[in-house]
């Protein structure tokens, strides 16, 4: 069967809902003020949406702004719920509906971000997928089990659609990059983390891994970040990471990049203001090799452009892979180009939380399940 028989090409459920927002009379309040609240706030402004304030529960508020929005308590705003239209920017979204309702808000919206690189537009159609059909059907068959081929189709249609009740049945809360449920971390881990940031992922990986690993190896090629992921590896008091400002291609050279408020969303642009050090992996690690065991991506639309130049890398030490899927062309060039490189891999895709932009592609040489 082909991906064309399974994909429904249906009207935007969101459009209608952001259009009335824009029309509505009333006070937009986002909820949560988090990673998810900062895209939010952006994709709503650039769909004319002006939002009022954010709202958090009174346990959860430390500050009295966030990204120049009011902060106010969930408590305290209960009286006023019923006049307001409330947006929910939290990524495990359906309890969070439930609660604000039971607390009197009347009119309660859940909006799905396309992803960072191609705000405010839909992130594909259904004329993408008949132009690329072939690459799509051949990329489906190369998933390993049947949780990872209807996580792909029902990402795909939650994408055309615009609608996150596709992915609804298939979603496996778990770690992002390093899920306890499957393909667990083992004691011997040489990490290679492209995409470090602030040292986020850093943080993360020494806490679930309880410290047991070889090596972190962390490429971050923003100034301002890499200070800020070496600042992590000395609070943390960690001597078995190497962060390294530099970041991954399929060549080597100088890159410019868009900074945007909280660089999360940082994108590699001809016009962009700053300028970024980029090279191969395969070079990067130099020689002979570090032996990396596994690959984590997450860099903004660069995954394919980075895994082009870790071919090598790949075939010889055979590392996992972990990576986001941040474009339209990457839902079947990655899977092919990987089953390429090394025909053996083993290929799953998992939906993490209920937004749709939360798809990760792993690849093991076992059955990690």
């Amino acid at each position: 069967m082909s991906i064309i028989d399974q994909i429904v090409d249906g009207p935007s459920r969101q459009r209608p809902i952001l259009q009335h927002i824009r029309a509505a009379s009333k006070p937009v309040i986002i909820y949560g003020a988090g990673v998810y609240a900062y895209v939010l706030q952006r994709f709503l402004a650039l769909n004319g949406i002006i939002v009022e304030s954010v709202m958090v529960d009174a346990a959860c508020k430390t500050d009295d702004s966030f990204m120049g929005l009011r902060v106010i308590a969930t408590e305290e705003a209960v009286s006023r719920l019923a006049d307001c239209i409330v947006v929910v920017g939290i990524t495990t979204y359906p309890p969070q509906v439930d609660k604000l309702k039971r607390l009197g808000a009347r009119e309660v919206h859940v909006i799905d971000i396309p992803d960072y690189l191609n705000m405010p537009e839909a992130f594909m159609d259904m004329r993408f997928v008949k132009d690329h059909l072939e690459q799509f059907d051949q990329a489906g068959k190369l998933f390993a089990d049947d949780l990872s081929r209807q996580t792909y189709i029902a990402a795909i249609n939650a994408k055309i659609n615009e609608d996150l009740e596709y992915l609804k049945p298939f979603v496996r809360l778990d770690n992002l990059y390093f899920p306890a449920s499957e393909f667990p971390l083992r004691a011997d881990e040489v990490l290679l983390d492209v995409g470090g940031f602030t040292g986020d992922t850093v943080r993360e990986f020494h806490s679930l891994s309880g410290g047991r690993y070889t090596q972190i190896i962390s490429l971050e090629p923003c100034e301002e970040n890499f200070r800020q992921l070496q600042a992590t590896i000395q609070s943390l008091g960690l001597t078995k990471v190497l962060p390294l400002k530099i970041g991954a291609w399929d060549q080597r050279t100088t890159l410019r990049f868009a900074r945007q408020e909280m660089d999360i969303d940082n994108q590699i642009t001809a016009n962009g203001e700053q300028q970024i050090e980029v090279d191969t992996i395969d070079s990067i690690l130099g020689s002979p090799k570090h032996a990396v065991t596994l690959i984590k991506l997450d860099i903004n639309g660069a995954e394919y452009r980075a895994l082009a130049g870790a071919q090598e890398t790949i075939r010889q030490h055979r590392p996992r892979i972990v990576v986001r899927l941040h474009t339209k062309e990457d839902f079947f060039r990655i899977p092919l180009m990987l089953h390429r490189v090394v025909p053996d891999m083993k290929l799953y895709l998992r939906q993490r939380n209920y937004m749709s932009m939360m798809v990760v592609l792993y690849g093991v040489f076992d059955s990690g399940l």
